[in-house]
């Protein structure tokens, strides 16, 4: 309780502590930097409540609870009289299509692998549903890129790739080590080879056969997008089924997988790939409410969040509270707060897209398609703020060691923009900013799994604001009576300042650091 009454005493935001930056009183108020209005916690619980309750179903990309909160927030938007962002329309729509496995197989000669005890896929690596080998070749990682290529010397065409997950311990960790990221970038690699297929050995496979690919799934359609149909096909295979694959080369070839160039080993032998999969097309929703600037209005900030989650499954719904109703949430409660210094005549110089995305928890195929259909020119986009998760405590912090917020990505396109927030967090929310997810060592990969990302491959300065893992990460548990609300009031008052300071600064951010 005393935690939560000395949180609630920050939530008074004060003009005085703005004067503690270093543009003198007057120039502030020049540059409208000067932000008004104070985060509402009731508002945020209202909302949140809301976002993730049973009647949202649990929010699952193309599904009708996905529909329910896409329409609640734009309700939302226009009751608060912002515009539409995307040419009069608050949804920008982008096609899907589920796939649906009906039956598979793989033989290797005269024996008959079975899916989902044997082998599985993801199937939006999955392009044909029939395909004949007449040899499998050793590639180790399977990995090429301009420090370690383990394809220079392999000669794949028409073969199928027998390739380790993960990579090398002598590797800097990037996403080759990430298995639905590495698995597409084996799949690409293989293609250029002229390659059949790419068989991934998977050493948790026994233990978790559906961890990377289910009988059922959804992927975005179109060129480019994150969840499209690769040109060759990938399958994850058991540990059992390499065995049988490699016989008594198995356990020389695997542990000589750290080696540049892969030790010889090619398997001439028929191998046929059978597999139905039905196809229905869907249709998933980003939300978008746009705020025009006044004299910088052709440059744009961008404040997202996903509001999607994992649906009803098992006759359980996952409610999604932190993940990720409580960042949703809080785009709402911002957009809040600049609609009603727009109408009090402080509105801000540069223009903002309040940016609701769904399809994270599947890839990012909300903010991939915004990036590959920008309503917004991205030249012109100075920054995203993105709030994934900000309502909780991890389990690396106490309830007593709560005042902290992870930061990721705010030094690695702009060397203006970590100042901004040190400085904003100095002057008014003293949080303890922890930079754990930042280091590009991170074994989770965090800045590759959050919506920022697709911007930040554009050269667009990033921050994304996330108070880490609890126990309830991808649970039933993750219900809306264990946010911390004065907490994640707190964490949102530092964005809001932070968003008010980029959108009326007189220069906009500089992208002058390259390390995405």
């Amino acid at each position: 309780m005393g935690i939560l009454k000395k949180t609630a005493t920050f939530l008074v935001i004060s003009i005085v502590l703005a004067s503690a930056f270093s543009v003198s009183a007057q120039n502030r108020a020049k540059q409208n930097l000067n932000p008004t209005g104070t985060i509402s916690a009731n508002n945020l619980k209202k909302n949140l409540y809301i976002l993730a309750s049973k009647d949202m179903e649990g929010r699952e990309t193309a599904t009708r609870g996905q529909a329910k909160a896409a329409s609640f927030i734009a309700a939302y938007y226009k009751q608060i009289g912002l515009a539409p962002g995307n040419k009069g329309l608050y949804f920008q729509d982008y096609p899907l299509i589920k796939d649906t496995v009906e039956q598979s197989s793989i033989k290797i000669g005269r024996q008959e692998f079975k899916y989902q005890k044997d082998f599985a896929f993801p199937l939006t690596l999955n392009n044909q549903e029939q395909l004949v080998a007449s040899a499998l070749v050793w590639a180790g990682y399977g990995i090429t890129d301009s420090l370690f290529n383990n394809l220079a010397t392999i000669h794949a065409k028409d073969k199928i790739l027998l390739v380790m997950g993960g990579e090398p311990a002598v590797r800097k960790p990037s996403r080759w080590g990430n298995f639905s990221a590495g698995a597409k970038l084996r799949a690409q690699a293989a293609a250029q080879l002229g390659a059949r297929a790419v068989f991934i050995i998977d050493t948790t496979f026994s233990a978790s056969p559906n961890k990377f690919a289910g009988s059922v799934a959804i992927r975005p359609t179109g060129e480019g997008a994150v969840g499209a149909k690769a040109s060759v096909n990938v399958y994850f295979i058991s540990k059992s089924m390499a065995k049988a694959i490699m016989g008594n080369w198995f356990e020389t070839l695997i542990k000589s997988a750290d080696q540049v160039v892969p030790l010889r080993f090619e398997k001439t032998i028929s191998v046929a790939v059978r597999q139905q999969i039905h196809h229905e097309k869907l249709q998933s929703s980003n939300v978008m409410a746009y705020l025009p600037g006044t004299d910088k209005k052709d440059e744009l900030l961008i404040i997202s969040a996903h509001y999607d989650h994992l649906g009803v499954r098992a006759d359980q719904t996952y409610f999604g509270a932190d993940d990720n109703a409580s960042g949703t949430a809080s785009v709402m409660e911002l957009a809040r707060l600049f609609s009603e210094a727009k109408a009090a005549g402080k509105g801000p110089r540069r223009s903002i897209l309040f940016l609701n995305v769904s399809g994270e928890e599947q890839g990012l195929w909300g903010s991939d398609y915004y990036t590959l259909h920008p309503v917004y020119p991205l030249n012109n986009t100075v920054a995203d703020l993105n709030t994934d998760m900000i309502g909780r405590v991890d389990t690396l912090h106490t309830p007593l060691d709560s005042n902290y917020i992870y930061i990721i990505g705010d030094n690695k396109l702009s060397s203006a923009l970590r100042p901004v927030n040190e400085g904003n967090n100095q002057a008014i929310t003293k949080l303890t900013l922890d930079y754990k997810y930042n280091d590009p060592a991170d074994p989770e990969k965090i800045y590759y799994r959050s919506d920022h990302y697709n911007f930040a491959k554009n050269n667009i300065p990033i921050v994304f604001f996330f108070d880490g893992i609890n126990k309830d990460y991808h649970q039933v548990s993750d219900t809306p009576d264990k946010i911390s609300y004065g907490l994640m009031s707190k964490r949102l008052t530092l964005v809001f300042y932070d968003a008010w300071e980029i959108a009326n600064r007189e220069d906009r951010l500089p992208v002058d650091r390259h390390e995405k």
